[in-house]
């Protein structure tokens, strides 16, 4: 790193500073509220937190209306999720350039996501309702010591309300268009007698037609249409002694459809060769890279997820300051997917006899439906955790917590997938009477079955020492195994096994100048574990590692009216894990592979202001200079290994990410009071593949820059009975911008597709609560 690099920041530091002594002695009154957050394993004060740390609490999560992990896009700087692959419960989350969109089992994502504590093995899935949401974190940049492997990206921590000691009950009803209907409720039982135990009891139904017309299905069956029943039971026991416990039971029902993909470009002959589709007796073909509202899917069955969690967080305190706590998860995922990833349901073409690939005689079937590409899963995956924290004090300088942690996850995946592999004749072919054709298809089936196991063991700790008043430092090690096995039975049959094994470090020094502003410096260790390709004969890829440096200031300053956060960062990946995604006769094969080395240079900032008793504006800023100094692949022309890191790009993630909010409180009205908020969010062009080698229409299949609006007006503090009552009216996307969820270029098949996300959505919220 040059010292132009990290010059900016020293200098706002030295600016934040000197405004913070200036007012060191003023009382914070009617100032920013303090965020609490748990992204070191204890509870502390966020500008207090020497990470890169993004919170929302639970009024900003009902405000953007957040419901599951897929909402979380411009809730941090350079975080980008989309809900990706034929899944609408695929997520591909990306922090600071570095994440994964490859869907299959057997492969992490380097960012990890937990719910209260408990880590979610698989990104598939992940997208589930979270009926009950109090806080979200967002922790960018390596996270190796304290959560261990798959984290080189960052984590995302999702916490849920516990139980009150005090009776209440919240309810919300949500109608919008599209004929979407939410229908929320949580009841607070409060303690009972003086059990020291008390409950929580948390349900939702939400369901919606789809934002684009399947001609050949119902409303119900549109793509974007859903169903979802989800509920949970939390209980806590609590008697003020030195025993707590804290039980959670989640379930989530959802019945969906995928969203729309639609043929954007093609190669010339295969173009051809599907418009001849009319003049056969099938459906006209439908192309173009501009949204489609009206699209013939042939197999868009309903996407069936069903997810159960259990999570018991029980707590000691041993006295002398320490605390013992245990954290035991039990989670399990099911899936079924029947997935239309070309729109073009109803085609026919001349097809001959699948026997032609494999040396057989030209054997002429005659005129039959075909499929560019269709696909289904059936997927299911079930977890074990346990942890263990000792977490304490030596004397009044040294903080620290000693874990140990344990993982066990059994998967299997059954991905039957259908296509037309479209060949060019040496002649021209009389399809039918006066129906010349010069390409004909075979149509093929093929099927990946296999079964996986991944246990992972680790052992942990960190400490923080006082060396001053002003000054501490904070150093962390971490040890963790991983085992993993994969059953393949077809295509092909193998018993595969792998380990590997890692030692993870970080390095913390902050200084608080005083109680306003700290500024800290970090050198962070982060690790992926490898695995294995079960889609080719490629048997698999090994861990990659990441080293992150970056230095911080935090700090609130005019009286605790303006909060400044700013990180800039420098990041080097080794042995990067890109998918590439390749198509041909034997079907899609995504894998995995070790391309190379990378790079990154980065500045995040967030802010939130209070401007007058009124108003307040918020927002963040991130941008990341990624670049490969390496990236290997094989030429298919020429069967060699070329470097192609000069033009090689990184995938579903943008350079750069921009939120900004601004709220005004009118005050109250006598019946009420009244406030208006407006959201804008910004990301910069987006790729969906990483060379165009592999996949030649990358560039035409990538996504411009996007900018969305959302907005809500709020009628609060309605009186009623013996609570109070909340009307808003709320619209996101309110330019109705389109913009893309993902796409992808088929290769050698010689056609891409794209998927649009929703258009512009809005509707009505009344919130009753006592």
């Amino acid at each position: 790193m040059t010292n132009g690099f990290w010059g900016p920041v020293a200098g706002i530091a030295c600016l934040a500073a000197g405004q913070a002594h200036a007012q060191a002695t003023a009382e914070a009154s009617g100032g920013l509220e303090d965020i609490i957050v748990t992204a070191q394993k204890r509870s502390e004060n966020l500008q207090e937190t020497p990470l890169a740390v993004s919170a929302l609490t639970a009024e900003t999560i009902e405000r953007r209306g957040i419901t599951d992990v897929s909402s979380l896009t411009a809730a941090a700087p350079n975080l980008t999720v989309t809900v990706t692959g034929a899944s609408t419960s695929n997520i591909a989350l990306f922090i600071r350039g570095i994440g994964e969109s490859e869907t299959i089992l057997t492969v992490d994502s380097p960012v990890g996501l937990y719910v209260d504590g408990i880590v979610l093995g698989r990104s598939s899935g992940a997208v589930f309702d979270l009926v009950d949401l109090e806080r979200v974190e967002v922790l960018r940049g390596p996270q190796g010591t304290l959560y261990g492997r798959n984290t080189t990206g960052g984590a995302v921590n999702l916490i849920s309300k516990r139980p009150s000691d005090h009776f209440g009950a919240d309810f919300l009803l949500s109608y919008g268009n599209l004929d979407a209907i939410q229908m929320k409720g949580s009841v607070d039982t409060g303690q009972w007698g003086d059990s020291g135990i008390s409950a929580r009891l948390s349900y939702l139904h939400k369901q919606r037609n789809g934002y684009a017309d399947n001609i050949l299905a119902r409303d119900a069956r549109d793509p974007g249409a859903y169903n979802v029943d989800a509920f949970r039971i939390a209980l806590r026991y609590d008697k003020g002694g030195p025993v707590r416990l804290n039980y959670a039971y989640d379930f989530n029902d959802r019945r969906s459809v995928g969203n729309p993909m639609q043929l954007a470009v093609a190669r010339p002959d295969i173009l051809a060769y599907a418009s001849a589709s009319a003049a056969l007796g099938g459906a006209p073909l439908q192309i173009s890279r501009d949204r489609l509202n009206s699209l013939r899917l042939d197999a868009d069955g309903p996407i069936k997820d069903r997810v159960t969690g259990h999570a018991l967080n029980a707590e000691i305190d041993l006295g002398d300051n320490l605390l013992l706590r245990s954290l035991t998860g039990h989670r399990r995922w099911t899936n079924r997917v029947v997935n239309d990833q070309d729109g073009n349901g109803g085609l026919v073409g001349f097809v001959v006899d699948p026997g032609l690939l494999a040396g057989g005689p030209f054997v002429p079937l005659g005129v039959q439906p075909i499929s560019l590409f269709n696909l289904t899963f059936e997927r299911s995956q079930r977890q074990w955790t346990q942890e263990i924290n000792l977490i304490g004090k030596i004397g009044d300088s040294i903080d620290f917590v000693l874990g140990g942690f344990y993982f066990h996850e059994v998967a299997h995946e059954e991905n039957p997938t259908f296509l037309t592999y479209i060949l060019p004749s040496p002649a021209p072919i009389e399809a039918a009477p006066g129906v010349f054709v010069d390409s004909f298809g075979v149509n093929l089936a093929s099927n990946f079955s296999y079964k996986f196991k991944s246990q992972s063991k680790a052992l942990f700790g960190q400490a923080t020492a006082r060396l001053s008043d002003r000054l501490s430092a904070t150093a962390g090690l971490r040890y963790t195994r991983d085992d993993r096995e994969l059953r393949q039975r077809e295509p092909y049959t193998r018993d595969l096994d792998r380990s590997f094994e890692k030692l993870n470090w970080a390095a913390t020094l902050d200084y608080r100048w005083n109680d306003d502003v700290m500024t800290y410096a970090r050198v962070a260790t982060g690790y992926k574990a490898g695995g294995f390709n079960a889609r080719s004969q490629n048997e698999g890829f090994d861990p990659e590692n990441l080293t992150s440096y970056e230095v911080g200031v935090k700090s609130e300053l005019f009286d605790r009216h303006l909060r400044f956060n700013l990180t800039v960062f420098h990041a080097d990946h080794r042995d990067v894990q890109v998918g590439q995604f390749l198509a041909g006769s034997g079907g899609s094969v995504g894998i995995t592979v070790n391309a190379g080395k990378a790079r990154y240079n980065g500045i995040e900032a967030e802010w939130t202001a209070l401007l007058g008793e009124r108003l307040t504006i918020n927002g963040n800023f991130g941008y990341v200079d990624r670049k490969y100094k390496s990236f290997i692949i094989r030429d298919p022309a020429t069967d060699q290994l070329i470097d192609i890191a000069r033009s090689a790009r990184f995938i579903y993630s943008a350079g750069t990410t921009a939120n900004v909010g601004a709220e005004y409180r009118f005050g109250d009205l006598g019946i009420g009071t009244l406030s208006a908020r407006l959201d804008y969010s910004y990301r910069s062009r987006t790729y969906f593949h990483s060379t165009t080698i592999l996949n030649p229409f990358n560039n035409d299949l990538s996504d411009g820059k996007v900018g969305l609006l959302d907005g809500r007006i709020t009628l609060a503090d309605l009186q009623w009975g013996g609570g109070k009552a909340q009307l808003s009216g709320w619209a996101r996307n309110i330019t109705n911008k389109d913009y893309l969820l993902g796409a992808v270029d088929f290769g050698s098949l010689g056609f891409g597709t794209v998927g649009y996300a929703q258009p512009r959505t809005y509707g009505i919220d009344l919130r009753l609560s006592f």
